[in-house]
């Protein structure tokens, strides 16, 4: 997916690393704050309870004679147990040492049937172990077991505090805590998402940087290369790119040294098969001549010699020409009336001329006759025997070229030589030279233009672009 980019992922990764962080945050604290809520209650009970145990204790004081029964107690405690309730705002129980109810406060009808008329795990009689304080805890009932001990160290009552657990009440100093929590987690996440912004465009960026210079990347030039001055991942990727810039550049030098040396071996290995073609003509004419006596046959096996000699100096001045091409003089004329003098000369050979009128360009002119006079040739060579030749040289221009054709009717180019056309090579034909179309293309790309070619069964196609010089 286009969109989940190496700067978005890791913009999304760097973001989720920082919520799970605060999830796992929150629900700690969470459970924390359970706790301490829990804690609180507790506590918060005991407080009461201790409350209650000393306004009980101040009620039992205030009697002339202790209490032993239980119509004593409860005469004692019939209204007071109300007024205790009210003023610590808790329900509470009152039992006498043996587990009987004396007296109760049930002011929280979900109280009412939470406390039992009598405690079953006390016996009836008899003396009991003071046992101190215990909580039950119902989730959201908190039952509190008291005992109120006289000076001999026995059990002179038992209380029951009821205390109701409001689990949405969060005591305050833990409210000021979460509320500055809330803040600390807002900041820390923009400042997160400020970062997480930052250091994924940071990586993006220099990735880009890499990329874009590989998209520049080309073999025939020279590469410029990264600097970077962290040893990092990202670092060792631009050294891996640099090293990359200096073997491949050192691979196209060698390339192209080792394209030229089989460049120049081809064109050696063919030019000295085509000067041992007339070499064995000449071994065996002057082997002949040796036994020959009559001077007229002399003379004529002489004459064969020198155009064997005229042929081999053709083949030497061609290499030559193509090897080291004059100095070009390049002057504004006019394509078109260039052209025509050069096709001119072929009118008899079934060789026409079209042209739209002038067209200026820079070129020299007489390797521009040169470069006509070869297209024009190769297309009269290549229509066969068996056919007419219909040579057509066009020459047009637009906006900014100008363009000149040399269309033939011949039996089009092989497939199988259609990407060597433009190779410095000889031809198979005995008469001439594959050396001719190299050329052509060197000295159109010095003019600043290109040649291709269409070929088919039909015939073949030569195209020249070169820029026009407007008057």
């Amino acid at each position: 997916m286009r969109f989940l980019t190496l700067r978005v992922r890791t913009f999304l990764f760097m973001m989720l690393n920082l919520l799970l962080a605060f999830l796992l945050t929150g629900a700690f604290s969470l459970f924390h704050f359970q706790e301490e809520t829990a804690d609180y209650h507790v506590e918060r009970l005991e407080r009461k309870e201790n409350a209650i145990l000393s306004h009980i204790d101040y009620v039992v004081s205030g009697q002339d004679s202790l209490p032993r029964s239980i119509n004593e107690w409860h005469e004692v405690f019939a209204g007071r147990v109300s007024e205790i309730g009210s003023i610590h705002k808790l329900d509470i129980a009152i039992y006498h040492p043996k587990g009987d109810l004396i007296a109760a406060s049930i002011m929280q009808l979900e109280n009412t049937d939470v406390l039992p008329n009598r405690l079953n795990e006390f016996p009836k009689g008899g003396r009991r172990v003071p046992l101190g304080r215990s909580v039950e805890d119902r989730g959201d009932l908190l039952i509190s077991t008291s005992e109120i001990i006289t000076p001999s160290n026995e059990v002179m009552l038992i209380v029951k505090t009821l205390y109701r657990v409001d689990h949405s009440a969060i005591p305050e100093g833990d409210i000021e805590f979460l509320k500055q929590l809330v803040f600390v987690y807002l900041f820390l996440l923009l400042l997160g998402i400020l970062l997480a912004f930052v250091l994924s465009n940071y990586i993006s960026q220099n990735m880009k940087r890499v990329i874009e210079q590989l998209k520049k990347f080309r073999l025939n030039k020279s590469n410029e290369k990264l600097d970077w001055k962290f040893d990092d991942e990202i670092g060792e990727l631009i050294q891996q790119y640099n090293d990359m810039v200096d073997q491949l550049e050192q691979t196209a030098v060698e390339l192209a040294t080792s394209e030229r040396e089989s460049a120049w071996k081809e064109m050696a290995q063919q030019v000295a098969h085509e000067i041992k073609n007339p070499l064995t003509p000449m071994r065996l004419t002057l082997q002949m001549m040796e036994r020959e006596k009559d001077i007229e046959e002399v003379r004529e096996m002489a004459a064969n010699l020198l155009e064997e000699v005229e042929n081999l100096t053709h083949i030497a001045e061609a290499f030559s020409r193509f090897a080291q091409m004059p100095g070009l003089q390049l002057e504004r004329y006019d394509i078109s009336y260039q052209t025509n003098r050069a096709v001119g000369l072929y009118a008899d050979r079934g060789v026409s001329f079209i042209s739209s009128g002038p067209v200026y360009a820079k070129v020299d002119k007489e390797q521009w006759s040169r470069i006509m006079h070869n297209l024009v040739k190769n297309a009269i060579q290549s229509v066969s025997d068996e056919r007419e030749a219909e040579i057509v040289v066009a020459v047009n221009k637009d906006s900014k070229y100008a363009h000149i054709r040399v269309r033939d009717n011949g039996e089009g180019i092989p497939k199988e030589m259609q990407e060597r056309v433009f190779e410095p090579n000889f031809t198979t034909k005995s008469s001439g030279m594959g050396l001719g179309l190299a050329m052509v293309k060197n000295l159109i790309e010095n003019f600043g233009g290109s040649i291709r070619f269409e070929t088919s069964s039909e015939g073949t196609e030569f195209i020249i672009e070169l820029p026009i010089i407007t008057e």
